[in-house]
């Protein structure tokens, strides 16, 4: 069974068509749903029928073939699936247009080949599939007639896919080396200092991506899309940037290959650098050929540079990108005799999320610039973040030595024990409210980085060891509580999602975990002052 959407949407709300089988009528279907995409403009064929299909989004072409070799078939194929050759290119076809919109056009390529390497294969072959195994397994089970050798192909493949489940994923993205991204920043900006004019036409996307990363983290594709006419002056004497956004956040909106349908765009004020980077981009560019769906990058700096001839390409694509950052990591980093450093562009995403988070930034706002449709989607970023604090504190450290210890403990030496105290970590409170449960005075003592609480600093607070002392950091400790505190934050984001939290109980999150942060923090400066004195 295969439940498939309408090709169109009623507000928020969608229609969907139940296929339990490959038939006349879901045939017909088929056919409509692809006749409507060619009317858009997505589908360039004129017919169903044809063994080659090509399909377009706008930004790129991609072709679907439908290659099935009848001897082939007849002879591994036909026995265990339970149908004739033309009827299993016809139940592959309609498939994956019941698909169209809710896959990409990559998406959709890679399953087309998949499916049509179905034909030709023996059950055994067929039981052993690695890749597509849900859409193989739907595929077996509406194609028409049948037989117990296909069921048992079907059976093979769902216990596999059963198997294969990956309890893990969804978890945070495994990011590479934090400090790859602060010496990435560093080279960056001095490279941007010294640059003539024909590098920094060449290497302004890369340019563009990082210093944008740190004001709107974009999507690849997004940043790739962003409208030539982009950039908008205030009248305050500000700078407003026009980008685009996906609408297709968390899957929930089908995909009309179009970009005016799929994507809309977003105004945000940028630095006054950033803006006047980007005018001299603009009219550095201005005499140059524009791409044919009218984007920001232009392609002639890109080919020039490289001494290459100009690919037939519609418009700058991550390929392109993706080449910029690899000869920019080669000749800014690796020929100047420096460490090679491992970049991806999606992970600054998240290494911007993180900082939002731990400078202050809120989880409505790390969804909004994040461009989620739900607090949940973004509760992810807010991991690895003690190995953020790490980093930073590293490279703080290395431009400015700070203090390793600080002073603690209270000078009150009891001249008798507590005998009525309330006995808490490390010593007695003498507040007898505390000890009814009111936590009332405990509010009115605060830490020197802001902890409420904090009984070392509290007036009823008697400690077992009396004295000021040298306290020295538990970088172990810190660590742990930056990730408990992460932890916690999580928790704290899903109850208020599900409607049984509330906003004040993630905003106290927020402040515990920027306190264990700036905790960890000293932790760490601690541990590399020691190390610089020995």
């Amino acid at each position: 069974m295969l439940a498939t959407a309408y090709e169109k949407m009623d507000g928020n709300y969608g229609r969907w068509t139940i296929i339990r089988e490959i038939d006349g009528e879901s045939l017909r279907r088929a056919h409509e749903i692809f006749s409507n995409y060619k009317k858009r403009g997505v589908v360039l064929n004129e017919s169903f029928e044809e063994d080659a299909w090509k399909l377009t989004n706008q930004a790129i072409t991609v072709n679907l073939s439908w290659p099935v070799f009848e001897a082939a078939f007849h002879k591994h194929t036909m026995g265990w699936i339970g149908c004739g050759c033309r009827c299993f290119q016809d139940c592959a076809k309609a498939y994956v247009v019941f698909n169209l919109g809710a896959l990409s056009l990559p998406a959709l390529q890679e399953l087309t080949r998949t499916l049509a390497a179905l034909a030709g294969k023996t059950s055994e072959e067929a039981a052993m599939s690695k890749i597509h195994i849900d859409h193989i397994i739907r595929l077996l089970q509406i194609i028409p007639g049948g037989c117990e050798e296909r069921d048992c192909v079907i059976e093979a493949l769902e216990e596999k896919a059963e198997q294969s489940w990956n309890p893990d994923k969804g978890k945070q993205r495994k990011l590479a080396d934090f400090n790859s991204y602060l010496r990435f920043n560093a080279i960056l900006a001095d490279f941007w200092r010294s640059a003539d004019r024909r590098q920094k036409l060449f290497y302004f996307p890369v340019y563009f991506w990082w210093n944008l990363t740190a004001i709107l983290p974009p999507r690849p594709m997004e940043l790739l899309l962003t409208p030539r006419d982009c950039l908008e002056n205030t009248t305050g004497g500000g700078s407003v940037l026009t980008v685009r956004r996906t609408k297709l956040k968390g899957g929930v909106r089908k995909i009309a290959y179009r970009i005016d349908e799929d994507y809309e765009l977003k105004k945000y004020t940028i630095s006054r650098a950033l803006a006047q980077e980007l005018r001299d981009y603009l009219s550095g560019t201005q005499m140059e050929r524009g791409t044919e769906i009218a984007t920001l990058f232009v392609l002639d700096p890109h080919f020039s540079y490289l001494h290459t001839t100009r690919a037939a390409s519609r418009y700058y694509t991550f390929a392109y990108l993706n080449t910029c950052l690899s000869r920019f990591c080669k000749e800014a980093i690796e020929d100047r005799g420096m460490e090679s450093l491992r970049i991806r562009f999606g992970d600054t995403r998240h290494i911007a999320m993180a900082s939002l988070i731990i400078t202050g930034g809120s989880p409505v706002i790390c969804k909004e610039l994040a461009g989620h449709s739900d607090i949940d989607i973004s509760s992810h970023y807010y991991s690895n973040i003690s190995n953020l604090v790490e980093c930073v504190t590293l490279e703080r450290y290395r431009m400015s030595k700070g203090s390793a210890m600080s002073m603690a403990g209270i000078q009150r030496y009891p001249s008798a024990a507590i005998e009525t105290g309330l006995r808490v970590e490390g010593g007695w409170c003498d507040a007898a409210t505390v000890a009814a449960g009111d936590i009332g005075e405990c509010l009115k003592a605060a830490g020197e980085n802001g902890q409420i609480g904090d009984c070392a600093c509290c007036a009823h607070y008697w400690p077992v060891d009396p004295g000021i002392r040298v306290s020295f950091f538990n970088e172990a400790d810190g660590k742990h509580r930056v990730d408990a505190d992460c932890q916690y934050l999580m928790r704290m984001v899903e109850l208020a999602r599900k409607g049984i939290g509330k906003t004040e109980d993630i905003s106290a999150a927020l402040l515990r975990l920027q306190q264990s942060s700036s905790h960890y923090s000293d932790c760490i400066l601690e541990k590399y002052e020691k190390a610089g004195n020995t």
